[in-house]
């Protein structure tokens, strides 16, 4: 190689390596002078400390989570229980801006008489800022309507019962990657406002369901009382709900680093408990705006309103702050109680099953012993009969002979 392509091949080198004969002979130069060389200030296998321009990257787990999830979609299935009459349809048109009962036809006073609880499952497919939500409604139409409201509650708590079955065959199974969450997340229980508090079937019902699902209270159409009234009927319900020792969704408690904002948001959410909701799909014109409500002579009673009613509370909770939560919450309570206690079960009926096999195989052992001895015995009489008829041959075999002898 010519000295011009070795100096443009030595320029064009980093500059570590460039100069790299130059640390070495300094290093020799120090060695050979007596002076002791520089030693590294941190040990073997400790930890370097970095300095804030420096980033490893991890930072961005959230945001990977986030893409994912968004990508994949969300599921939510939210169950109604109420008396018909009570605005559930209405509720739930009004909380996801949607018409879900377009084709549903309305049974007459005689079929409500002897109607059985049906199970109705709806769902729709909602898309708000690129989040895309699958929404199942779960309704309970016949629920309370009949005479004999004994058996109402049974439907609903197989249904629930069913959606954990299925979930534990599907986890349980050989292919878990695609496994539908058909999971109730969620119960709007629908209290009337006639009433003074709950009535025996609500007591009923919520008692069989509170560990099974998450059940919110929802004091309905709260625009045939006034202000004190639904404050009164509240009180009651909440006391009667303390006295039959009823669970109902229970709010988290705020981290202690979130904001006052926050802190002050969900104070009011579990203070409204249980919530007194207004429902409609009409859009009336007020001084040039519009908005939801309904219209009495006496006014306009608007839905989006906080001093009107809690729909705005409800819509929040239930979407914007603590959807997941109710997932979370039927996940590792709801569904890990119905697993744990579907195991015990199985092993249950698993000893059970084994220790009627073992008696049974004792009964026939036993049986094959019996048989056994009734066989000897049987040998034995024969045996016992085959000596007494030689013996009774011989003697007359004998008389025989003495018989003979005499005729001579």
């Amino acid at each position: 190689m010519s000295d011009s392509r070795m100096s443009s091949f030595i320029s064009s080198m980093s500059p570590t390596l460039r100069h790299g004969n130059r640390h070495l002979s300094d290093k020799d130069s120090d060695s050979s002078s007596g002076m002791s060389p520089k030693r590294c200030p941190y040990k073997a296998g400790s930890i370097i400390p970095h300095t804030e321009d420096e980033y490893v990257g991890f930072a961005s787990l959230p945001e990977q989570v986030h893409r994912k999830a968004v990508k994949k979609g969300f599921n939510f299935t939210l169950m109604v229980v109420g008396e018909s009459g009570l605005g559930k349809s209405t509720l739930i048109n009004s909380l996801f801006l949607t018409d879900i009962y377009k084709d549903r036809q309305i049974p007459s006073v005689e079929d409500r008489m002897t109607k059985t609880v049906e199970i109705e499952k709806r769902q729709i497919d909602i898309e708000e800022r690129g989040v895309r939500l699958r929404l199942t409604v779960v309704d309970t139409p016949g629920y309370s309507d009949a005479l004999n409201t004994q058996d109402c509650c049974k439907a609903v708590e197989n249904f629930v019962d069913e959606q954990f079955a299925q979930y534990f065959k599907d986890e349980s199974g050989v292919n878990r990657r695609n496994i539908q969450d058909s999971r109730v997340h969620c119960c709007l229980y629908f209290i009337s406002p006639c009433g003074h508090g709950l009535k025996q079937v609500d007591v009923e019902f919520m008692k069989q369901l509170h560990e099974k699902v998450n059940i919110v209270p929802i004091i309905a159409k709260a625009d045939t009382l006034t202000a004190a009234e639904v404050c009164k009927l509240k009180n009651r319900v909440l006391q009667e709900i303390d006295e039959h020792g009823i669970k109902i969704y229970e709010f988290p408690d705020c981290d202690s680093d979130e904001d006052e904002d926050f802190k002050q948001q969900d104070k009011e959410l579990k203070l409204a408990i249980p919530f007194s909701v207004i429902g409609s799909n009409t859009v009336l014109e007020v001084n040039g705006k519009k908005i939801r409500g309904r219209l009495y002579p006496w006014g306009i009673v608007e839905v989006d309103n906080p001093k009107h009613c809690d729909f705005l509370k409800l819509r929040q909770m239930l979407i914007s702050t603590h959807m997941q939560d109710l997932k979370d919450v039927t996940q590792d309570v709801h569904y890990e109680n119905y697993r744990a206690q579907h195991i015990s079960e199985e092993n249950k009926r698993d000893l059970q099953r084994e220790r009627k096999l073992k008696r049974e195989s004792c009964t026939s052992l036993d049986g094959v012993v019996d048989a056994d001895r009734l066989l000897q015995q049987k040998d034995e009489e024969i045996r016992r009969m085959q000596e007494m008829l030689k013996q009774m041959q011989e003697q007359l075999h004998v008389s025989g002979g003495r018989a003979n002898g005499t005729a001579c």
